[in-house]
């Protein structure tokens, strides 16, 4: 069983990534970007197929969870004009999903066909979703959307994440929220994201959302989510700490 932590009244963030909002049971997920493998083949990556590895993970959280509905938080899939066994792929998916729960998908900039070709499936797109006290939106379009005046906003799209170095001196990027009251940037759900690194410094657009406020970081583990405090702070922790030690990972657990 994972661990999840609680981020806001009501709000918990799950080490996969997602949200969970236990009194709707609702969980909310972004940047999913199903079809992603075939995707790049098109472009002439002959990578492997390995797009059942994101639709395993969200049907695990799904068993883990129950939850009765599920708001996909844009980016759903990776594509317009999907191949015949990608749109197979993307189908099945969220006719499985739609087994379980009630399904909304908030339109992202990945999702531009989406309803075109996707709407026919028991599900319902949206420019936003509504609450529990939060308003969710994808985020890549943050100068042209009315930001909330009351309550959380949830962004996706950054994909952000830290770069954090092991003992033995390989990096990884751990998938990280970034949360304070006014806003919560989710991680990207899907496995083959690699992320922003937010030590790199926050769009401006988004220091708007937070409104000044200081802003937390949460990291995201397979089986945990550890609060490693203010972002700033675990920056600087993360510049100053020795590259040649596992203390680097590890401060954040105290």
């Amino acid at each position: 069983m994972s661990t999840s932590v609680p981020l806001l009244p009501g709000i918990t963030a799950h080490p996969s990534g997602a949200l969970w909002l236990p009194a709707s049971r609702t969980v909310l997920v972004a940047d999913l970007h199903l079809g992603y493998s075939w995707a790049q083949r098109r472009r002439g990556e002959l990578g492997p197929l390995a797009d059942f590895q994101a639709r395993d993970k969200l049907l695990k959280l799904c068993a883990e969870l129950e939850p009765q509905r599920i708001v996909f938080v844009g980016d759903l899939v990776h594509a317009p004009r999907p191949c015949e066994l990608e749109r197979a792929y993307i189908e099945e998916t969220l006719t499985l999903l739609a087994q379980r729960a009630a399904i909304v998908a908030v339109r992202g900039n990945h999702d531009r066909a989406f309803a075109r070709e996707f709407g026919h499936l028991a599900l319902s797109t949206a420019e936003a979703w509504s609450g529990s006290d939060i308003t969710a939106i994808h985020g890549d379009r943050l100068d042209r959307s009315p930001i909330p005046q009351a309550g959380t906003l949830v962004v996706g799209h950054l994909h952000p994440c830290l770069s954090i170095r092991e003992a033995s001196g390989a990096s990884q990027k751990l998938p990280v929220f970034l949360v304070n009251a006014h806003c919560i940037v989710m991680p990207a759900f899907s496995p083959f994201a690699r992320g922003y690194d937010v030590a790199a410094g926050l769009p401006p657009d988004l220091q708007f959302c937070f409104q000044g406020a200081p802003v937390h970081a949460y990291l995201a583990t397979p089986t945990r989510v550890i609060h490693a405090g203010p972002l700033a702070s675990a920056i600087d922790k993360l510049a100053e700490a020795d590259a040649g030690t596992a203390s680097r990972f590890r401060s954040f657990r105290s």
